[in-house]
């Protein structure tokens, strides 16, 4: 492959030779001489041209890329050196870069093998990789087992976490490591989706004190589903109605409809704001239910887009007793949905609570409050 181009360079290099020894003859006229002078540049501009496209051929794989770079850094030095440039490219080629690297007697590590009985190696409680490492090594890792080894090592992370390699991996070309993400997300779904389907077939058979229980049970398993992202599209719409079915059976007053109401007449009774929407209501139908539910409530109906109804439930819950900075996240993030970005930002400078640095909040934070 690279026998053609290094002949052609070398024939244009010679024919190049004999034009400058030409022009340099005495015999030769001025008109003739400045010719053959600029036909020799001119071939052994071609020549260092065949003889950097050979020479990239013969280098490793690792000094090819970029293209352009490499063939030009090549042309430039051949130009420049017509003949001890092409001998010493041809030496650094054939000699240093196709010999194995040297190793030194440093890196070698000698260890004594223990007495038995010995302890065995530590296992960190924790792994010592993150997210971001093991997407970067699915996204660039060259060899295929690398990329099967990190994505099994995200069964030790949440499955949120998790979604961003398992999403990458399954467009993987190879197929053991695509196969593998797709049956680590879809064991997820079905544990949780198995789970929901058991707590609804035992709902009926359920006592009506204890129904209310299954049903934050089942809610909370469904805002699951979506809030890993294990579901996506119509799919992930269904569960999201699954779960404000259930929520909203858990906070209808129980003077109102019994809790087997279909969900088109089950309304939540969520207290009206008379001062605003960060008034806390008086009504007494929410102080039965614990804050925690109208928390989860008001999640699903702002990931549902029930914007007015999730700021009046995260209100509620701050009024059913839950810590105003738990809250304040929420009312940002539903300010910020309804364009209403002075209210977002009167609520992050209220945030008190100290968020992990690097982390979405504690970004989110800076950023508005800068």
């Amino acid at each position: 492959m690279y026998r053609r181009p290094m002949l052609r360079g070398l024939a244009a290099e010679a024919m190049a030779g004999s034009l400058l020894w030409l022009s340099g003859s005495a015999w030769a006229a001025s008109s003739i001489a400045n010719l053959a002078l600029l036909a020799a540049v001119a071939l052994h501009s071609i020549s260092c041209y065949f003889f950097a496209r050979g020479f990239w051929l013969l280098l490793p794989r690792r000094y090819k890329l970029p293209v352009r770079e490499s063939l030009a850094f090549l042309f430039v030095f051949l130009w420049i050196l017509p003949v001890v440039g092409a001998l010493g490219v041809w030496w650094s080629v054939a000699t240093a870069l196709r010999r194995p690297r040297s190793r030194s007697s440093k890196n070698v590590k000698t260890v004594v093998l223990p007495e038995l009985p010995f302890s065995p190696p530590a296992i960190f409680p924790a792994p010592p990789y993150s997210e971001g490492a093991l997407r970067q090594i699915v996204h660039f890792a060259g060899r295929p087992l690398k990329r099967l080894k990190a994505v099994m090592a995200t069964r030790h992370m949440a499955p949120r976490e998790a979604m961003v390699v398992w999403s990458k991996a399954t467009r993987d070309p190879v197929d053991d490591v695509r196969l593998l993400a797709y049956a680590m997300r879809d064991d997820n779904e079905k544990k949780l989706i198995d789970r929901i389907l058991t707590l609804t077939e035992a709902l009926p058979e359920v006592p009506l004190r204890m129904q209310h229980s299954y049903h934050k049970t089942i809610a909370a398993l469904c805002w699951e589903l979506v809030y890993h992202r294990l579901v996506q599209g119509a799919v992930r719409q269904h569960w999201l109605q699954t779960a404000r079915h259930h929520m909203e059976l858990v906070l209808l007053p129980s003077s109102h409809a019994p809790a087997s109401v279909p969900p088109a007449s089950a309304r939540p009774a969520v207290p009206a704001s008379t001062d605003g929407p960060d008034r806390s209501s008086t009504s007494p139908a929410f102080h039965t239910i614990d804050a925690n539910s109208w928390l989860l409530f008001g999640r699903i109906l702002l990931e549902s887009g029930d914007l007015a109804s999730a700021r009046q439930a995260f209100t509620s819950a701050r009024a059913g007793g839950m810590e105003e900075q738990k809250i304040l996240p929420w009312l940002a993030e539903t300010a910020f949905r309804e364009r209403k970005f002075s209210d977002v930002r009167r609520y992050l400078s209220a945030l008190t609570r100290p968020g992990e640095k690097g982390r979405e909040l504690a970004l989110v934070k800076a950023w508005w409050n800068r």
